[in-house]
């Protein structure tokens, strides 16, 4: 699940957890840095391309990942859950995770899904506390990155039990001034709340160019589209007699016209697609605010995730 986003020249980063497939490998302009691990659920750091990361390092069972990133240590964590696992979660704070602490004094992130609280205002129902995790951000004197009030809250995880905060950013404080803003967002491909922070920070980013452009030959499969090439060709052909020979004809104005033609229901197919998603997360966002019994916002925000989630990999697996 995304956890945290660190911003200066469009900067940013992606934690996540319960990380099951490396196709994330997949996804455009980031570099991926995983660790499945011995568990089939892991950890993974995804960098906007530019941004160099140092000193990753891994826990063997998956449920750590570390790097340096410009001076500022990240950790992103995804804790054993549940009341029974409680003595393994306590040895993981305690122990697991230590190899991915920074070992001198540093600025710091320590992120993830943390399968436990540290404050009765972040849970409803039955709540896991651990004096573990209370003692290690004491001592590594972070803060959450949070900011609560009366008014102000935010659950990142719904179940038909209740509701808690298991999903946190905690910072140091020199980051903490920083700091932009934070929020709780609707992210179709889990069932927890994702998490995004924003810092004024400068960190140095090689840009890239452009790139080329990619034709979406998948389209030609399609018989309406066939259809659409038909009715333009004859176009295109009258248009030869401007150009001395078929050769420059077709370089000089059939190719260009061909890129727009794809361009152009590339662009009509991603905004329909955009405006499809926009409408299911406007219904999970008022799925959220209704007043409705745990079970019933559990089970209708997993539906509205679903339709993102087929919306999406239609989309995916046509490119």
């Amino acid at each position: 699940m995304l956890e945290g986003f660190l911003k200066g020249h469009d900067i940013d980063l992606m934690l996540l957890q319960e990380v099951t497939h490396a196709n994330i490998h997949m996804i455009s302009q980031y570099t991926a840095h995983m660790n499945i691990g011995t568990e089939g659920r892991g950890t993974a750091i995804l960098a906007k391309e530019g941004l160099i990361l140092t000193n990753i390092q891994r826990i063997p069972s998956g449920r750590g990942i570390a790097a340096t990133l410009h001076g500022i240590r990240i950790v992103n964590i995804y804790a054993p859950s549940g009341s029974e696992k409680r003595r393994e979660r306590e040895a993981f704070y305690n122990e697991e995770i230590v190899t991915l602490l920074p070992t001198a004094h540093t600025e710091m992130i320590l992120a993830g899904d943390f399968n436990c609280v540290l404050s009765t205002a972040d849970w409803t129902g039955q709540g896991n506390y651990s004096k573990a995790l209370a003692r290690l951000v004491w001592g590594l004197d972070l803060r959450d990155a949070w900011d609560e009030t009366a008014t102000r809250t935010a659950f990142t995880h719904y179940t038909t039990k209740g509701a808690s905060r298991t999903d946190r950013i905690y910072i140091t404080d020199n980051l903490k001034r920083t700091q932009q803003g934070a929020e709780a967002v609707v992210a179709a491909f889990t069932d927890h709340m994702a998490i995004i922070l924003r810092l004024a920070i400068d960190i140095p980013c090689v840009t890239r160019g452009k790139g080329y452009w990619h034709m979406n030959v998948t389209y030609l499969n399609e018989p309406h589209f066939k259809h659409k090439i038909q009715e333009t060709w004859e176009t295109w052909r009258r248009h030869l007699k401007y150009y001395p020979n078929r050769i420059l004809w077709w370089c000089r104005y059939v190719k260009r016209m061909i890129q727009l033609l794809f361009s152009r229901e590339g662009a009509d197919r991603r905004r329909d697609r955009v405006e499809m998603e926009n409408f299911y997360y406007s219904a999970i966002y008022d799925a959220i605010r209704e007043q409705t019994s745990n079970e019933t916002r559990n089970t209708t925000l997993k539906r509205l995730k679903a339709k993102i989630i087929r919306l999406n990999s239609t989309h995916y697996q046509a490119l």
